[in-house]
C-alpha cells in the first residue's frame, strides 16, 4: 500500500483541534488511514468483496457514521501522544545516565606563568 502524504489543511486542523505538533498530527492522520484499511480488508474477506474496490471502501466508510469515524482518529492521536511520550522518558532517562567527558586533544599543555 503506498503512504500519501496527509493533506497539509487537515494536518493544520488536527493540530489545533488536539493541541499537538504538525508531525504528530500528520502520523496520527497516517496511522487512522492505514487503520481504516486494515477495518475494509477484514470486512472484505468477511462478506468475500474485493479488497481493491476503491468504491466499494467509500461506501462502506460512509455507512460508519460520523461518531465511529472520528473515534479512529482519535484513537490514532492518543497512541501518537502516547508514544511521544514515551520516547520522551526513555531518551531523558538514557540522557541523565551519560556522563559529561572531558575534551582530550594532543596538544601539550602551555602553562601561562
Amino acid at each position: 500500500m503506498p503512504t500519501m502524504t496527509p493533506d497539509p489543511l487537515a494536518v493544520l486542523q488536527v493540530a489545533t483541534m488536539h493541541n499537538i505538533t504538525e508531525e504528530q498530527a500528520a502520523t496520527a492522520i497516517t496511522w487512522a488511514a492505514h487503520m481504516t484499511v486494515h477495518a475494509w480488508e477484514a470486512y472484505a474477506d468477511t462478506l468475500g468483496l474485493v479488497k481493491k474496490d476503491g468504491a466499494a471502501m467509500e461506501a462502506w466508510f460512509s455507512t460508519l457514521g460520523p461518531d465511529l469515524r472520528s473515534s479512529v482518529l482519535e484513537d490514532a492521536v492518543t497512541a501518537v501522544v502516547g508514544a511521544d511520550r514515551v520516547l520522551a522518558e526513555i531518551y531523558s532517562k538514557q540522557d541523565g545516565q551519560q556522563r559529561a567527558r572531558v575534551m582530550r586533544t594532543n596538544r601539550p599543555r602551555v602553562h601561562i606563568h
